[in-house]
């Protein structure tokens, strides 16, 4: 357990997981309540390694229901924006371990003042968000010898890399609605079969596991799963089951089951075909 305090901050950071000399830019971010001894209120922060200006991309209707996120200039942020009660501190603890984030406590408080709650996320994150601005700079000041020495201890840098990726997308793929989760999923799907006939393993890796993530945040009746499994094949027979598969998720999330049913008939009977 290592305890940093901001020096320009009235906060303390805790943590219990991690060093915060070398934050992962990925954390779960918890508070405690005086009154509830037994409960942990807990939200995720994510440090992007490259600012975005998300006001490009969000409608002005849209804006005012993304929990006050900076869009023109989004560098870190938590999710939820208030804290949400959780099991046990145990749990919290497997989680971080499994999934390889940093875990810190960030404060207690009286009772759960929801302004004061949501003012103490936006001190944490800022404060999680200077810690991990500050070892970048560190970083890139530092002889050769001192960053292949800090990273050795770590798992190799391109693994954790592609691992802070995909915990970017989990977390944007969370903020999706259904219909723009498809609207992506036919994206990446449209990349991976351009990859699978251009004969680029690369790619069609990395949009498999794009997918993936995706298919997560998607129902499972919507076979996801098969769907990526046949856009992998180069076959027309494939081909065409990828076509059905995606028709498929759209209709049911429009609720049309009269079609699904008729597509469930062509795809069993394009698969028992030799």
């Amino acid at each position: 357990m290592i305890v940093l305090r901001e020096a320009q901050k009235s906060m303390d950071l805790t943590f219990d997981i991690g060093d915060p000399r070398r934050p992962k830019g990925h954390a779960v971010l918890y508070f405690r309540v005086n009154t509830e001894p037994d409960k942990v209120y807990a939200t995720y922060v994510v440090t992007l390694p490259i600012k975005a200006d998300l006001a490009k991309y969000v409608p002005p209707f849209l804006a005012t229901h993304l929990g006050g996120l900076p869009l023109n200039d989004l560098s870190a942020f938590a999710m939820p924006p208030l804290p949400e009660p959780v099991d046990s501190f145990a749990e919290l603890e497997r989680i971080s371990k499994m999934r390889q984030d940093d875990l810190v406590y960030a404060s207690s408080m009286f009772s759960f003042d929801l302004p004061r709650m949501m003012e103490a996320v936006t001190e944490a994150v800022q404060a999680y968000s200077d810690l991990w601005t500050q070892c970048l700079g560190d970083a890139g000041m530092a002889p050769v010898e001192a960053i292949e020495e800090t990273t050795a201890s770590d798992s190799p840098a391109p693994e954790d890399n592609d691992d802070q990726s995909y915990q970017v997308n989990e977390v944007l793929f969370g903020l999706m609605s259904e219909s723009d989760k498809l609207a992506e999923l036919a994206r990446l799907l449209g990349a991976m079969r351009f990859a699978v006939e251009g004969g680029d393993a690369g790619t069609v890796d990395e949009m498999s596991q794009e997918i993936t993530v995706l298919a997560r945040h998607l129902p499972e009746t919507f076979q996801v799963s098969s769907l990526l499994t046949v856009a992998k094949d180069t076959s027309q027979k494939a081909s065409r089951l990828a076509q059905l598969y995606l028709d498929r998720c759209f209709r049911l999330s429009a609720g049309d089951y009269s079609t699904v049913q008729g597509l469930d008939d062509e795809i069993r009977a394009l698969e028992t075909q030799e």
